[in-house]
């Protein structure tokens, strides 16, 4: 009489014992597929363009540097050509600022102008962007500066 008894109870305590599985069992699939979710959103919040911006924001202002640090004016179009990657800076939330003098002897000075217009050219595209409008003014201050022995 008394197995009969504990077999009336033992679906009740097989019940018992998996229902904390399924209960953990069914919040894991929900969170995993949370997180599933939250990778892909991440991933389209931050496109690979980022990185490719960042890129683009270091060769700007290492083409600045390299206007500030050349020696000679070249009739203005120096000054003209950092004025317009500046306020291509501005555009993008960059802060770019001085107009000094590097020293340094002419041919270096023309290296420096021909570097910053490659790196200019590097970042430059046909989109109808206006920060990438001023960088092709730029471009063409820094061939009318070369043009100047």
């Amino acid at each position: 009489m008394k197995h009969c008894c504990s077999f009336r109870y033992l679906p009740l305590a097989v019940l018992a014992a998996l229902l904390p599985l399924g209960i953990a069992t069914s919040r894991a699939v929900p969170a995993a597929a949370s997180l599933q979710a939250n990778d892909a959103a991440l991933q389209q919040a931050h496109p690979q363009s980022v990185a490719w911006e960042e890129a683009k924001k270091h060769k700007l202002r290492h083409a600045y540097w390299l206007l500030e640090q050349a020696d000679k004016d070249y009739h203005g179009h120096r000054l003209v050509a950092m004025k317009e990657i500046r306020k291509a800076g501005e555009l993008i939330g960059m802060d770019l600022h001085g107009d000094g003098y590097g020293g340094q002897k002419q041919k270096w000075s023309d290296a420096r102008l021909r570097e910053a217009k490659g790196l200019l050219e590097d970042i430059v595209d046909r989109t109808g962007k206006r920060e990438h409008a001023h960088i092709r003014v730029a471009i063409r201050e820094l061939d009318r500066a070369l043009e100047i022995r």
